[in-house]
């Protein structure tokens, strides 16, 4: 049952590799079978086709993917709410900065959603948790009196698009500085400006 394991596993990593480097359309089974050093049909005693595969990695990456994973709301309190939320944010962008070929797999799946409807709705989801997240999370900012109450909603949805689009910088190896930046956009919404 190990090697069984061991086999799954190194076919999972083989896939998240390659399709980093080739995309999704671009990796074959028979390419993962090589780098794991199977046969191709040994494959689909884990996995019945690539889709399954692939399913199989968008859980692995998403299912575990929620604000709350990252911004435990309860931990925040009126002493430590804007060094929280900065770490916080921070913590999320190292995650993905640490593992460069996760990363592109994620954009892959973004990018593959508009042809596959159930990724699609999946992500949007996400997303849209993502938003009410932070503007439960700056609410609750108001509540303690550490945020101002002007433009929330709005500075909210700053927040998520910062921390998204940091991502994209990073993948393609464009040079920032992530905490100043996350920092500002922390500072600027607990300021409640325009």
């Amino acid at each position: 049952m190990k090697k069984e394991s061991k086999t799954k596993e190194a076919i999972v990593e083989a896939a998240f590799t390659l399709i980093s480097m080739h995309g999704l359309q671009g990796t074959s089974l028979s390419m993962i079978a090589a780098k794991v050093g199977i046969s191709k049909p040994a494959i689909y005693h884990y996995f019945p086709s690539k889709e399954h595969l692939i399913d199989h990695l968008f859980h692995l990456i998403f299912d575990e993917h929620h604000f709350s994973a990252y911004f435990p709301i309860d931990e925040y309190t009126k002493e430590n709410f804007e060094k929280r939320l900065v770490a916080d944010g921070l913590r999320y962008v190292e995650e993905y900065k640490n593992s460069s070929p996760a990363l592109k797999v994620v954009h892959e799946f973004v990018l593959s959603a508009v042809c596959r409807p159930k990724y699609e709705e999946k992500l949007k989801a996400m997303m849209q948790h993502f938003l009410e997240g932070f503007d439960s999370l700056l609410s609750y900012g108001v509540e303690l009196g550490v945020v101002s109450s002007q433009h929330t909603k709005g500075n909210a949805h700053i927040l998520a698009l910062v921390l998204d689009n940091v991502s994209n910088f990073m993948m393609l190896g464009v040079e920032m500085n992530v905490e100043e930046t996350w920092e500002l956009a922390v500072r600027h919404a607990m300021k409640g400006r325009k």
